[in-house]
């Protein structure tokens, strides 16, 4: 690397500063802090009737809990009103009762009063459970305490409004010309089956009232059913038993906007009548805002959801919303990476033939320029999570010669993105990728024959357990079992082991007999391949010559190039004869169903797979081979389903990709919540990935001010592709874009991990503050002395690629096979210090970078690089966000 003259090394104050910043990452963590996830109904089963409705504002202040408790006194309904702040797992609020009102339309603000009435504390051990106490001398009310569950939890929100009744409008409502009553509104269930649920807190006589509706959600309009109910006491008195629910009438919300709503009414009961409001939203629990963002949330939306915001995209946010934007963008058609790099691998060694690892280089650029400028850019990050949990890598040197492979592998991700995971690991069960990488390419059954005494006897080959292994344990549903928040399943203290080893030697049993495919002649670019599969479509699989043979590579003497027959990447096809079917291997006792227990296998959750109804070998006779084939191919599949239908799939595979997104340690709320969107998209649909990572991306802790525990390590390659996209970078002038190969300077590489578990493991935990904190930082596993410094100076390689310092400016030059940051990008930059540092604070931080790094950047600027030109200072300004930790960390 060359020397760095305008890096951080020559200015000691902004070092300080920015390593100071790491603190963000590594803040003190509790077991359970209250944040926007707590939003939503609670109450006592115990007493079922009466409960809170809670919600997580956010304020300049500080968050605050606003609660209203819906309960009663003497038969009559109360509620009890109040906000107060929020203290890690607790909150204290004052609470108020009000009186004197009128029903409307003879409501009148003045007539209403409210006093106070006493204390309230909650306290939550999770999103889901806690207890609260209260305090009061209010006569006819008692102190006492009771515990509490969550009853409802609102819909995922970030929805454009517009003619429709959207998530978010959950909150308060109420008419500006008449403070003092309003309606509580929850937004409940998936888009496909919305409900709302509503509290009117109200008046009649002056006494208090209030009245709960419920109904479904259509369009722009929600048609509830209203009761009123009565009858019961104030806890320590409550009984459930008293609690009457007099029907009252019908009422209608209609949503004009995403602030403006509706409500006619039309009551049964003396004193209401019917009428109407124009209503305005008092207020909004944190997280679960409306589509309308500004540029600095949708930039961090798109932190998350892409390869890094860019003009474009952010304003596509701000148009559709982020729910908007994720909608279209799992309409979008998958962009491909393996046509392209197969074209170009055939023809460079059409003009000259080189060795095939030589040519990743075209597998790698192929992967930066759709990651800079594919448009189905959430499929794309999507793919990019996936490989790091399904693992395949050219670190494996017969991978790393063959690019197209591992291209295709990319793309079997890329078009599964968005699908079912269980039809997702079946492709990757049969990928050639996978297959080579984890062994199970030509993975044999042990053949049991006779011996000279007739007897059975195995043979030394048995199955290879690899893949059976790293098939459960990584890609489906790890060591032990799990809670659906994610949390181990612990009996007497101890976890559960999902299986054992001989768990493992049962399904290795079923993945035999995948090999290549026999597709027959193809053409590749100019080159033609022979491969000669016999005529018989069916009958080919049963070849042992075929099961052992290579699809064919373009060679000359002395290179073996990258040019491969299709088959090699081409979904392997069963071989029956190599798979095990729970039969002998030898016509000598007509293979025969092996004894028991080597007849079946016993899968996890303990379902058996019989032996083949008909014997499979290589002369079995062609009336018999479709079922053969069939055998093979359905217990594999009965495989698949088993892993992918597992409790444990949705918890495990829903914080993998928590982490890959959005944070590395997501709360036991933000794990079930996504795990129960796995298990059911709200159309029946289990392990749907287009609606979790929707989940992931919309949910309240994503998309609310970050707690303090909530974030991650940015990913080397996601750094760089961040930092050009704002830029807008531009290929190089030969049409590359990327570094060769970027594990030279990151730790990191596209589809390159050193072994199946990835670059770093999802559970390790940095020693210091992060470990004595509880908290994991998988990214830090590959971040030391040597990439800090190594990724620090290949970025400022990066940004100056077709820069040359010239004096105190900068000029073009050439830069043949790296992006550039073009000079309309540096151009179109503020040119005064202060708007200079803010553009790229939205660029780069998504408005986010901390005051003092702020002021000290400007003061740079004025100061030591006053006299630089425009395009060298906003270049060093970058250079210095970019190898920053506020960069570095994704809040």
């Amino acid at each position: 690397m060359r020397e760095l003259p305008h890096s951080l090394i020559r200015h000691p104050a902004a070092v300080a500063l920015l390593l100071g910043l790491w603190l963000a990452l590594v803040a003190p963590a509790r077991a359970y802090e209250i944040g926007p996830d707590i939003s939503g109904t609670f109450y006592d089963p115990a007493q079922s009737g009466h409960g809170y409705i809670l919600e997580y504002l956010e304020t300049p202040g500080g968050p605050l809990l606003a609660v209203s408790w819906f309960a009663y006194s003497d038969g009559e309904p109360v509620w009890l009103v109040g906000a107060g702040p929020i203290l890690g797992d607790t909150a204290t609020v004052p609470l108020s009762i009000g009186s004197g009102g009128e029903f409307p339309p003879t409501f009148t603000s003045s007539q209403a009063t409210l006093s106070d009435w006493g204390t309230l504390t909650l306290r939550f051990s999770s999103h889901r459970q806690g207890t609260a106490s209260w305090s009061t001398a209010q006569p006819g009310f008692a102190s006492g305490s009771m515990p509490i569950v969550r009853l409802t939890s609102l819909a995922l929100a970030h929805d454009r409004p517009e003619g429709r009744i959207a998530a978010c409008h959950s909150g308060s409502w109420y008419d500006a010309t008449q403070p003092g009553h309003g309606l509580f509104v929850e937004v409940l269930g998936p888009p496909t089956a919305r409900q709302m649920v509503a509290i009117w807190y109200t008046y009649l006589a002056g006494k208090q009232r209030w009245l709960t509706a419920i109904g479904p959600v259509e369009g722009a309009r929600a048609t509830l059913t209203v009761s009123q109910p009565r009858g019961a006491d104030f806890p320590p008195d409550f009984d459930s038993a008293d609690v009457v629910e007099e029907p009252w009438g019908s009422l209608s919300f209609e949503a004009i906007d995403g602030n403006r709503a509706r409500i006619q009414w039309s009551s049964i009961l003396p004193g209401y009548g019917s009428g109407s409001l124009e209503l305005t939203r008092l207020s909004q629990p944190a997280g679960y805002e409306c589509g309308d963002v500004d540029a600095a949330k949708a930039a961090r939306f798109l932190t998350q959801a892409s390869f890094g915001p860019d003009p474009a995209s952010i304003a596509e946010v701000q148009s559709l919303g982020p729910a908007g934007w994720i909608d279209r963008q799992l309409t979008l058609e998958p962009t491909l990476q393996r046509p392209t790099v197969e074209s170009q691998i055939a023809a460079a060694v059409a003009t000259e033939p080189r060795s095939a690892a030589a040519h990743s280089v075209f597998r790698i650029d192929r992967w930066f320029n759709t990651a800079l400028t594919a448009p189905d850019q959430l499929r794309q990050r999507m793919a990019f999570a996936l490989s790091q949990i399904l693992v395949v890598s050219d670190s494996d040197a017969t991978l790393r010669n063959s690019p197209t492979v591992v291209a295709e592998y990319n793309d079997l991700l890329l078009r599964g993105a968005f699908g079912r995971y269980r039809d997702l690991l079946r492709e990757v069960v049969y990928s050639p990728a996978m297959g080579v990488f984890l062994t199970h390419l030509r993975n044999q059954k042990t053949d049991w024959s006779l011996d000279d005494s007739g007897n059975l006897v195995a043979a030394a080959i048995k199955p290879d357990e690899n893949f059976a292994r790293e098939v459960m344990q990584l890609f489906s549903i790890g060591l032990v079992e799990l809670n659906r928040d994610g949390s181990p399943v612990l009996v007497d203290g101890q976890t559960v082991p999902t299986y054992d080893q001989d768990t493992i030697t049962q399904h290795a049993r079923v993945l035999t007999g995948l090999s290549f495919d026999c597709s027959g002649p193809a053409q590749v670019g100019s080159f033609s391949f022979n491969r000669n599969c016999g005529s018989d479509p069916t009958a080919r699989y049963f070849s042992p010559t075929l099961f052992f043979a290579n699809p064919p590579r373009y060679v000359i003497p002395g290179t073996v190039t990258a040019v491969v027959h299709p088959d090699a990447y081409r979904p392997m096809k069963c071989y029956p004869r190599y798979a095990d079917t729970g039969r002998s291997a030898t016509a000598a006792n007509g293979y025969a169903v092996l004894p028991a227990p080597n007849d079946r296998k016993i899968l996890i959750g303990g379902l058996e797979i019989g032996p083949s109804p008909v014997a499979c070998h290589t002369t079995t006779p062609s009336a018999d081979q479709a079922a053969c084939i069939a055998y093979c191919e359905d217990q594999i599949d009965t495989l698949v389903d088993l892993l992918a239908a597992h409790p444990n799939a949705a918890p495990f595979l829903s914080r993998r990709l928590i982490q890959r997104f959005t944070t590395s340690n997501p709360s036991p709320g933000y794990v079930e919540r996504v795990a129960s969107v796995f298990e059911d998209d709200g159309s029946g649909t289990r392990g749907n990935l287009g609606a979790v990572v929707r989940a992931i991306l919309l949910d309240p802790e994503a998309r609310a001010t970050p707690a303090r525990s909530f974030g991650k390590l940015r990913e080397p390659l996601l750094k760089l592709t961040a930092l050009w996209r704002a830029l807008e970078a531009r290929p190089g002038d030969s049409g590359l874009t990327a570094p060769i190969d970027p594990n030279r300077f990151f730790a990191q590489r596209p589809l390159g991990a050193p072994s199946v578990f990835n670059f770093y493991e999802p559970d390790y935990t940095q020693p210091g503050a992060l470990a004595d904190n509880g908290l994991v930082g998988p990214e830090f596993q590959i971040l030391n002395e040597s990439t800090a410094i190594t990724s620090s100076d290949a970025l400022w390689i990066l940004v100056f690629s077709g820069w040359q310092i010239d004096g105190l400016g900068v000029r073009e030059v050439a830069s043949p096979n790296l992006a550039r940051i073009p000079a309309s990008s540096l151009d179109a930059l503020p040119r005064d210090s202060a708007g200079l540092v803010d553009a790229l604070d939205l660029k780069l931080l998504h408005g986010s970078m901390p005051a003092g790094m702020r002021s000290r950047l400007i003061a740079l600027l004025e100061g030591e690089l006053a006299g630089f030109d425009h395009r060298l200072r906003a270049l060093d300004l970058i250079h210095l966000i970019a190898i920053s930790p506020a960069f570095a960390a994704q809040l």
